[in-house]
């Protein structure tokens, strides 16, 4: 009788677990919608979390002439990331957080510094916005969060 009890519990358990993960399942795509935004009249997109989220990102930023990636240096993304951008001359352009591990903003052409901030980790990065769509890629290691 003992294992009888055992062997339902644990049909149970298997039975929930499948039910939770199938929600979450259902759910990821919608989790975190792409963001758009702008700041003084710099727009962007940000978002990915889920595979259709890139895949949409993915469509709609073809205009875009910067997309920045975030991930730890084992290839998971990563989300709520500050965003700082510069101009030449240090004057700041763009200020946003990033939802998702892509970030994409349409730039004039010129000379820039992007600064990421994660959990007050900092990584910088400089670019040249000319033709075409420039990107950059931010890592922390896995100790930074």
């Amino acid at each position: 009788m003992n294992n009888s009890i055992r062997i339902f519990f644990c049909g149970l358990l298997i039975i929930a677990c499948g039910a939770v993960n199938q929600a979450v399942a259902e759910t990821d795509d919608y989790a975190l919608p792409i963001a758009q935004g702008e700041y003084q009249g710099i727009p962007y997109l940000s978002g990915g979390a889920s595979l259709d989220a890139r895949e949409q990102l993915d469509a709609e930023s073809k205009s875009y002439n910067l997309k920045l990636v975030f991930a730890g240096k084992s290839g998971e993304y990563l989300s709520d990331i500050k965003i700082v951008i510069l101009d030449r001359t240090g004057k700041k352009v763009l200020d946003a957080v990033s939802t998702g591990p892509w970030f994409f903003s349409k730039l004039p052409p010129g000379r820039y510094t992007v600064t990421a901030t994660m959990v007050g980790k900092e990584k910088r990065n400089r670019v040249n916005i000319d033709k075409g769509q420039n990107t950059l890629n931010f890592y922390w290691a896995e100790s930074d969060y």
